[in-house]
Parts: C-alpha cells; structure tokens; sequence
C-alpha cells in the first residue's frame, strides 16, 4: 500500500492524475487530494506520505518551498513537480532538490504514470536495502551476547579445555574474565511462586532477571570485579573474578560477592514482586573444576528451594535433604528444571499456537512417563496443578463463561482425585484445550468480523464524502496497513476496489432511476461528473449516459 499525495489547485488535474494512477496495475494506492498548501500540509502532518506529485507554482508556497516541508517531515518521501512552465530554471531546481520527475503538464499521460512507477520502484529498492543493512545490523548486534551465552555454558559442560582455546574464546567474545585465574560461581533461580506485588507473567520473570544483572553489573563495576553472566537452563550462573591488586583476600572476595547477589536480591523483590534464590560456589573455583562444581550448585538449588525461597547462601550451608526418587532415577529435582517447558506451554496457549501447544504437552506427559510420576507422589501432583492453572486462567483471562461456569469441567480441573490416573488427566487437559483453542479461534474471528462489518457500514454512509483509507482506519483505530491487510483477507478484495465496486453498484442504481449525472457523481464521493463518466467506463466499458440508454431500450423490448 503506497500513500500519494496529489497537490494542485486545479481541481480537474487531480481528477486527472488520479484517474491515471489507476492505470498502475499491481500497486494497491491510496491517493489524496490537496488543492491549496493548507490541505496538503494537514495530510503530511495527518499520515505517513510515500509520493507527493505537486504543481511547482503553488499559490501562498511554491512547490520547491512545500518539498522542503515534506523532507522535514517524511525524509523519505519521493516528490515528482507537476507543470505547464518549461522555464529551465525550474527544471534546474527541481533535480536539485532531489526531485524523482519534473513533469509538463503537455506530456503524454503515460510519461506522469512512468514517473510514479519510477518513484514506487525508488521506494521498494530503498526499503529492500534499508531492510538488509537493518537485519546485519540487528544479526550482528544479536550475535554477540548469544554466542557469549552459548561459549559460558560451553565452560559450564567443560569445554574448553586449555587456557588457549580459553583465552581465544575470550577475546572473540569478548568476555572480561582472565582465562587463567579462578572464578567465584554463584547460581541464581527465580521462584515460581508468586510473590507479593509480582504478576507472575513472563514478562515479569525477564524483567527480574534483567535487573538483577544490571544491579550486579553496576555494584561490581565499582568494585574492581570482572564479572561474565549466562542463562543457562532457566537460571542465572554467575562467574566472578575480583581484581587481585585490590588486595582482597578470598574470603572477603566472597563475602563482597554475596553482599552484592544479596542487594540484586533486594531490588528484584522490591521492586518487580520476584523472589531470586541464590546458591554460591566457597572459595575460588579453577576453570577445570568449574564444570564438576555447577551441576552440584544447581542441583543444591534446587532441592533448597523445596523448602526456603529468597536465599542466598554457600553451598556448604546447603540442607542435606533427601531426594525423593521415582523407580527410575528420575528425581524432583529434575522434575522442577523442567520448569521452562510451562512457561512455553503457556506462551503457545496465549498465542493461540494449538499445534506448538499439543506438542510441548506431549513432551511433558512423556518426560512423567519416564519418571514414573502418578496423582499419588508431590511431583505428579504438582503437574497436575500446571497443567490446572493454565486452563483455568485461560478460561478466566478470555471471558470464556460457557466453560468457567461449566461445574463439572471446574471440578476436574481443580481435583486431581476427580482423575484415575495422571496419564488421564493429560487426556482431559488435551481435550479441553482443545476446546479453548476453537473458542479464542471463534472470538477472534468474531472480532475481526465486527471490525469488517463496521467499516463497510461505514463507508456505505459516508461513501458521498470521499472516504480514504486513512479515515477509515482512524474510525476504528488502527493503522491503516492493518486495516488494508485485515480487509483483504476478510474480504478478498482490497479497501480501494470494495469502495469501486460499491459506487459502481450505487452508481447504476441511480441511473436506472434516471438520476443527473452531477447527482451521482456527487453521490458516490466524486466531485467531478467528467472524472466520474471516466470512472465508470472504466468500470464497465460503457459511459454512464449509454448505459442508462441501453437500460431504457433493455425495458421497452
């Protein structure tokens, strides 16, 4: 969809050009109109303008004056000057200014229609290349912290192995850390359960972990530390190295840490409502011993955050607790790593994503199978309740009464005895997800319905006025690309040629009641009853007065 912008104070020359512009096939237009500086300047400052095609004489601002407004406003915008002067000067100043066509008004017809099509051509390959030159931009910008990530969690599995392949990975990636010291390791995990103050979204969960590495990053800056972070599986890893020419022994290095994990602690729960738990590695830990100690810190997390959230703690301190274990090995601990896989099931159900959705919930039913995991241990008992709290909240999320208020349904979700085993749940949760996927499927096709049926309303009304897409898509708020795009696809016709057909439809209505020409121009929103005898017969082949002639004679036969 490309915006033009026709400004001349000859009314029957925008009639004309617009007429031509209809001539360029395979370009959906949405074309303005603007016989003074006023109008013209009200549309630029109203709406994004692609092409501007202008007298060069403009009374109260020439056209070269009004190219200057339209580089201040849309940069981007290709001018093309409309004239009946051939004085050289103008022609000199026009390609000066960086005009795309210096048009004569004696030209052929064809020569202004090649002009925009020259112009709609600058506009694609200038948006191909500003698309390319972006996504570098963006791929390089990307690159570098998730191969950052990537190469930490590298080092966390032991890889690499020699201070060498270290030290090169280092410099690539530019992590801060001296390849052949020790590091501090910590661990942190945000809780699942929500805190006080906190939505719980994962919005929300990125926001915390965000803040608590800026928080780090700030304090430790000024506390001649190196610090590398990482993502790893849901939490955060933490690598540490203080500077040795402050003078910190290792236990105040430790300490110095922990104060400043604690105050990320801190902020994260007063100021976003998420409890952050943290494990911490005692003492200096080598970079070949660093792939034996992360998977005991983690593992210490996560049996410690059965019973505590909010910690902070060494692992020395950590709880020996036991490990409650399926026949197989699989332990709770495990179970709760797997914590990531609910947060992207419940992405794919508020996307709507039925197909990502049934996969990754056949995932987690698999993983419980594995484990053994029945409605008689905790860990089955907690993915029922997942499972619970993501239909019910979506239930309740997208108004969907006729199956919130459904007691049997509610039942089942909320008892997990309600269920003989935790493999029939699965089948029960599928089933009634299934459900709630064809009913967000029906609302937003109900949605969509309503924002079609009101536009065409809108424009049966209002079709005298000359409607433009523009005022439409501010009659319904939204961005008039959305709403082209919408309509299209609602209706299989673009807005341009739906408003054609209707004062096609309306237009032969009104001749066969033997209506003035003038009239019916008016009534379909064109001012010019010669621009629309050219519209019509472009339409049907014949002009209005033969039709209505042919109508007359079709009656008395």
């Amino acid at each position: 969809m490309y915006r033009i912008l026709l400004v001349d104070d000859e009314r029957h020359v925008l009639d004309w050009i617009s007429e031509l512009l209809g001539e360029l096939d395979g370009h959906e237009l949405d074309v303005y109109k603007a016989e003074t500086v006023t109008e013209a300047l009200a549309w630029l400052n109203r709406c994004r303008v692609d092409i501007v095609v202008s007298d060069i004489a403009m009374p109260g601002m020439t056209g070269l004056e009004l190219h200057g407004k339209i580089r201040e406003r849309w940069p981007e915008c290709k001018v093309i000057f409309l004239t009946g002067y051939t004085d050289f000067e103008f022609a000199y100043q026009a390609v000066k200014n960086e005009a795309v066509g210096y048009i004569l008004k004696t030209e052929d017809d064809d020569v202004i229609v090649e002009t925009v099509r020259k112009a709609i051509v600058q506009i694609e390959e200038s948006e191909r290349k500003e698309r390319l030159v972006r996504q570098a931009e963006e791929r390089v910008k990307a690159a570098i912290p998730m191969l950052r990530n990537e190469g930490l969690a590298a080092l966390l599995r032991g890889e690499p192995g020699t201070f060498e392949d270290r030290e090169a990975m280092f410099r690539d990636l530019e992590i801060a850390l001296d390849p052949g010291k020790p590091v501090m390791a910590a661990v942190s995990r945000l809780d699942e359960r929500r805190q006080e103050g906190g939505d719980g979204t994962q919005t929300s969960r990125v926001s915390a972990l965000r803040l608590a590495v800026a928080c780090v990053c700030d304090t430790l800056e000024g506390r001649n530390a190196k610090l590398a972070h990482a993502t790893v599986d849901g939490d955060l890893v933490w690598l540490v190295q203080f500077d040795s020419g402050a003078g910190l022994e290792e236990p105040v290095s430790s300490k110095l840490l922990m104060e400043t994990l604690d105050e990320a602690h801190t902020v994260c729960r007063e100021s976003l409502g998420q409890s952050l738990s943290t494990v911490m590695a005692e003492g200096g830990v080598s970079w070949a011993e660093l792939a034996l100690r992360y998977p005991k810190l983690q593992q210490g997390l996560v049996r410690q955050m059965l019973y505590a959230s909010g910690f902070i703690m060494l692992e020395g301190g950590l709880a020996d607790r036991g490990r409650e274990t399926s026949g197989e090995g699989i332990s709770v601990a495990n179970v709760a790593i797997e914590r990531n896989r609910w947060d992207a099931l419940r992405a794919d159900l508020e996307k709507g994503n039925r197909e990502r959705f049934m996969r990754g919930l056949e995932e987690i039913e698999q993983l419980t199978r594995r484990g053994q995991l029945s409605l008689q241990d905790s860990a089955g008992l907690e993915a029922f309740g997942h499972l619970s709290l993501l239909l019910l909240s979506a239930m309740n999320r997208w108004e969907m009464r006729e199956l919130s208020s459904d007691a049997s349904l509610v039942g089942k979700l909320a008892s997990a005895e309600r269920h003989s085993s935790l493999q029939e749940a699965f089948a029960f949760v599928r089933e009634k997800a299934d459900a709630i996927f064809d009913r967000l499927g029906e609302k937003r096709e109900h949605g969509e319905y309503k924002v079609i049926e009101y536009v065409r309303e809108y424009i049966s009304q209002h079709l005298h006025k000359g409607i433009s897409l523009v005022e439409l898509a501010e009659a319904v708020y939204f961005n008039p690309s959305y709403l082209s795009r919408l309509f299209k696809e609602a209706t299989g016709r673009s807005v341009t040629a739906y408003l054609a057909d209707l004062r096609l439809e309306r237009a032969v209505a009104m001749l066969r009641e033997n209506c003035k020409i003038g009239d019916i121009a008016a009534a379909v929103g064109i001012d010019s009853p010669a621009y629309f005898s050219r519209f019509f017969k472009k339409m049907t082949g014949r002009t209005p007065q033969e039709y209505r002639e042919e109508f007359i004679l079709g009656n008395r036969s």
